[in-house]
């Protein structure tokens, strides 16, 4: 990953930034190479043993291909409940009290929560539409104890940050206000005042208007590897003669039933080799990743999943994308269905270097990731020397241990965590100042818990993300709905928790520790920001 982007004219530079350097074998990995820690100089400056935090408890995940998932009784259930037209749908008589109570109907209270948070995933031909097809309002009537259940777990619909950060916009969540209506609606017998074959249609579906590029991939995707869940790191390659400003891009899917969530990279025209290499060196379009593109550099931009608005920089501001330069998307394919080939593509705006626009700057921020086998786990590859040399000889270096010292600690720090869950912690200096854009954290499959906050232990604190059950699959850059600045000195502190339950039980049991394999971990942050005003 380049260390920072700033303006057209400038060149990238790390001057005060940790570089980390990779050869990356040629595998499937999880990349984030070449990485840059800002503030390097960590709050801790000698190795301590790290306590557990507060709490550690993690909700159980779902499994969405669970035989044992709502489904069933949602599909046993298909009557729909229908209004009849002599009884009014707006009131009922308390004749106790005298008060007229108010019911909560589907019209009123139900469909438009549809609309906006379920529709753009569940409609006909999106990727949900396999688990659940939402298309007409009898949809919600028939299935109404299935979203019950998945509403009030919180699984559906995917947001999987917390009310303790600040206000996001865009917020695919429902807050309590909306979601109690919908829960009377079904206890109340999920009647439809509507008529049952009203369509519902997904609202959050945002196109470019007239986008300036549209880039397809190299070659479209054919699920050549046969995975049921496929990574896949495909390449586009957008043609910039001239050094522009990035605006807005926008992930389209196109096989939408299998098209399950992207990653999207900015990557330097420096890479175009090593990409050309790995492409050939993997059956069809593109190669098999994990967590991101396995080139030496490149630059998080965008997480994608249905329903999901374009990323636009804010009014005045732009990215610096020079000729040559390129895009490299990771696109989760789950195979429920057999498709056509894939060819999803990329609506791109730009404008030339000569506008007046602001440079966004992406800074990134590592925090260790150390987890020991847990007490009743045994094996050879439980010694963290013996990992540690597996990934030295596998990318040509260790990047675990040059995270650790930068935030003062060691393995040894990490070594009581042998009840399977392991934690972590870094605080971060800000070296440049700026107003956030956007957060974001980053974990592989361990991952339980993360949390980012700003100037934690004093009047200014401010948690900037908080994410209690970790999901991979679900991975946002998260916008504040309010300015918050940041100052040089401000601290950010950097947290993630692991639960070794989490991993494969058909994996061997291993140390895991930061690198860039599918079963290593990472504790990974991204802070973009704008010029202060």
């Amino acid at each position: 990953m380049a260390a920072k982007r700033t303006s057209p004219s400038s060149s990238v530079s790390d001057d005060s930034h940790c570089s980390v350097t990779s050869n990356i074998a040629q595998r499937a990995v999880v990349a984030f190479a070449a990485v840059a820690i800002a503030g390097c100089s960590a709050s801790q400056t000698e190795p301590v043993a790290i306590d557990a935090p507060s709490a550690t408890t993690v909700p159980e995940r779902v499994d969405e291909t669970s035989s044992s998932a709502p489904e069933t009784e949602a599909s046993s259930s298909t009557t729909t409940n229908v209004l009849p037209s002599s009884v009014s749908d707006e009131s009922t008589d308390d004749t106790d009290s005298g008060d007229v109570v108010v019911e909560a109907t589907f019209s009123s209270a139900v469909a438009p929560v549809m609309s906006n948070n379920c529709g753009s995933c569940h409609n006909p031909g999106g990727p949900g539409s396999v688990h659940w097809n939402l298309s007409e309002a009898r949809d919600v009537s028939e299935n109404s104890q299935f979203i019950r259940a998945a509403l009030l777990s919180g699984y559906m619909p995917p947001w999987p940050a917390s009310n303790l950060g600040v206000a996001y916009k865009n917020s695919f969540a429902i807050e309590e206000e909306a979601l109690a209506p919908i829960i009377e609606w079904i206890d109340n017998g999920a009647v439809l005042d509507v008529d049952p074959t009203t369509p519902v249609i997904g609202g959050r579906s945002v196109r470019i208007e007239d986008p300036d590029l549209v880039v397809p991939p190299t070659e479209p995707y054919d699920n050549e590897s046969g995975r049921f869940d496929d990574y896949r790191c495909l390449v586009y390659y957008p043609e910039i003669e001239r050094t522009s400003w990035l605006r807005k891009l926008q992930f389209i899917p196109d096989q939408t039933e299998v098209v399950h969530h992207a990653l999207g990279y900015l990557v330097p025209a420096s890479q175009i080799e090593a990409a050309r290499q790995r492409d050939l060196d993997d059956p069809g379009s593109g190669w098999e990743c994990f967590g991101g593109t396995g080139l030496a550099e490149d630059t998080y931009l965008v997480g994608w999943a249905p329903g999901q608005l374009p990323l636009e920089y804010p009014e005045g501001t732009g990215l610096a994308i020079e000729p040559g330069d390129f895009f490299v998307v990771q696109v989760h394919y789950h195979y429920e269905i057999a498709v056509d080939p894939d060819a999803s593509w990329l609506e791109i705006d730009v404008e030339p270097a000569t506008s007046d626009l602001e440079p966004i700057s992406i800074t990134r921020y590592l925090t260790p990731a150390e987890i020991p086998c847990s007490t009743d786990e045994e094996g050879p590859l439980c010694d963290r020397d013996v990992i540690a040399n597996l990934r030295r000889e596998e990318f040509g270096q260790l990047p675990a241990d040059f995270i650790n010292a930068s935030c003062g600690v060691t393995p040894a720090s990490f070594a009581h965590m042998t009840d399977g869950v392991a934690w972590s912690s870094c605080d971060r200096v800000v070296q440049e100042p700026g107003e956030i854009v956007s957060v974001l954290g980053h974990m592989h499959d361990l991952g339980a818990q993360y949390r980012m906050t700003l100037n934690p232990g004093t009047d200014r604190e401010e948690i900037l993300l908080d994410i209690p059950d970790w999901d991979y699959d679900w991975q946002y850059s998260y916008r504040p709905v309010e300015t918050i600045e940041l100052q040089i000195g401000d601290v950010l502190r950097f947290e993630c928790t692991w639960e070794r339950s989490r991993r494969d039980p058909n994996l061997a049991p291993a140390y895991v520790l930061w690198s860039y394999g599918s079963d290593d971990e990472m504790c990974f942050s991204s802070v973009t920001t704008r010029p202060l005003k």
